[in-house]
């Protein structure tokens, strides 16, 4: 092979990527490894970088051909063809490349690219620059790096990125450690890419009084923080510009924030705004994307390839291996579900988990895995202490509740199962005006504390069991056991068990 030096013949301006040890140069139709030029035919090349301008999602085969082989009849029996060539080029990723298999194929649904990309846009060779250039303006705070890939959402981008086609404000909403920013953050990249839009990030997560709120935002855009009228100076650094504003962490600042983005969102018009929350903003005009937990195995499930097939299996699985994990093998199958089960399919505590597979046999953890563990797992060094566990993302979210509030998310913890609305007012009857009580449940439901389905018309709400463990454990140091105040009983509750 020739050695190719990097930019030698690049254009006054090349779009590159990079992942891995690899560097594809779209307008010299162009991939390198540590330098070395790597044969790819050109419907192979295509295909590679049109996988790779959808990093992480997962792309249909119609559309591939619509694409690669636009104008020509073709089977698409040609896609696997070209992929196995593509998959031999490429090789296996090594460690640090953030993936098992560059490539996957998602039965039925297409392929998808699971490398950690790179987009590149790279200028003319310094020696043939002007001497003065002028400054460049300052830039908006940049999204975070993703570290890892995006794991069984591509429905949830779907809708999102659909929302944002039409709307100006997409709050994502859920509960804790659910993977509300991860989910946001994709989606800002993906909007970036597909429309050259810019993109500013905005993290509310350490701001404690809402009167900061517009100067913490004012800092993410690069906009005088010192103004007299700080939400002015917003509006002068954003007129006559095209800006996604991702805001996350919302919950605790919605009032405030309610007005700010009402304010901005009125006077320009080239602005979207994408919020995370654990409860919706509920201003005029927002589109309310609320994110459920990964799907989990059956009870049933018995071996690995089914398992796997299960987003919150595969989730657990990657990050395992990540921590250090042996290799599974088929008999792990049932284990790995069960795990993903007592988990309820929530990101962050299976992250938490998957780490002890590292160091942890996997059938000691399924048999020690408890209450204790499932809300006290260390996590990473590296998180943000409201999601160093699971109990510091609940108690994030209980320090919001009023008294009525949190009394009534305490009581809903004897409830297993779904429940319906009588069954939820039962247990506060004795102390509780219901319709107090019957307010506190719709806004535990609207914080992500109490989840509503409503395709279920007999018994819409539950607590997932993790967030039930922790109400059980504030409901004994409230010393609120199966006896009530004065002495009265529990009021006989209607328990519908659906585990």
């Amino acid at each position: 092979m020739n050695r190719i030096s990097p930019g030698a013949t690049q254009g006054p301006s090349e779009v590159r990527w990079r992942f891995g040890a690899f560097v594809l140069w779209e307008g010299q139709r162009r991939l390198e490894r540590h330098g070395h030029s790597v044969r790819l035919g050109s419907r192979t090349f295509e295909l590679l970088l049109h996988l790779l301008r959808r990093v992480g999602e997962v792309v249909g085969k119609d559309e591939l051909l619509a694409t690669v082989w636009a104008g020509v009849v073709v089977e698409a029996s040609s896609i696997r063809v070209h992929i196995c060539a593509l998959r031999k080029a490429l090789g296996e990723p090594q460690e640090g490349d953030h993936c098992t298999d560059w490539i996957s194929n998602i039965p039925l649904r297409g392929y998808r690219f699971n490398g950690r990309a790179i987009r590149e846009q790279v200028g003319m060779p310094k020696r043939d620059r002007p001497q003065a250039m002028p400054l460049p303006e300052p830039s908006f705070a940049k999204l975070p790096e993703r570290l890892t890939r995006l794991v069984g959402r591509d429905a949830d981008m779907e809708r999102v990125m659909g929302a944002l086609a039409t709307r100006r404000l997409v709050t994502i909403v859920g509960t804790g450690g659910i993977g509300k920013t991860r989910v946001a953050i994709h989606a800002a990249e993906c909007q970036a890419e597909r429309t050259a839009v810019q993109v500013a990030f905005v993290d509310l997560s350490s701001l404690i009084s809402q009167a900061h709120l517009a100067s913490t935002v004012a800092r993410a855009l690069r906009a005088p923080v010192d103004s007299p009228d700080t939400t002015r100076a917003i509006l002068q650094r954003l007129a006559d510009r095209d800006v996604l504003l991702l805001i996350d962490n919302c919950e605790h600042m919605l009032d405030a924030l309610a007005l700010l983005i009402t304010q901005l969102l009125g006077a320009l018009p080239g602005l979207r705004i994408l919020a995370t929350s654990r409860e919706v903003i509920r201003i005029e005009g927002e589109h309310v994307e609320r994110l459920s937990p990964l799907a989990v195995p059956d009870a049933g499930c018995a071996d690995l390839a089914e398992a796997m097939a299960s987003p919150a299996v595969e989730l657990l699985v990657e990050r395992a291996r990540a921590a250090g994990a042996r290799a599974f093998e088929d008999s792990d199958g049932r284990s790995l579900a069960s795990i993903a089960r007592q988990m309820d399919g929530i990101p962050l505590a299976i992250e938490l988990v998957a780490a002890r597979l590292g160091v942890q046999p996997i059938g000691d953890l399924v048999f020690r895995l408890n209450d204790h563990m499932r809300l006290c797992s260390a996590g990473s060094r590296a998180a943000l202490p409201r999601h160093s566990t699971l109990a510091a993302a609940l108690d994030w979210s209980i320090a919001l509740l009023d008294d009525a509030e949190l009394r009534l998310f305490r009581r809903l913890s004897v409830l297993r199962g779904r429940f319906d609305v009588e069954s939820a007012l039962g247990v506060a009857r004795t102390d509780m005006d219901p319709d107090i009580a019957f307010d506190a449940l719709i806004s535990l439901a609207n914080k992500s504390l109490v989840s509503f389905d409503n395709s279920d018309a007999v018994a819409p709400y539950r607590l997932l069991n993790t967030t039930r463990s922790y109400a059980a454990a504030l409901l004994a140091q409230a010393h609120e056991g199966p006896a009530q105040p004065y002495g009265t009983p529990w009021p006989a509750i209607t328990m519908i068990d659906t585990a």
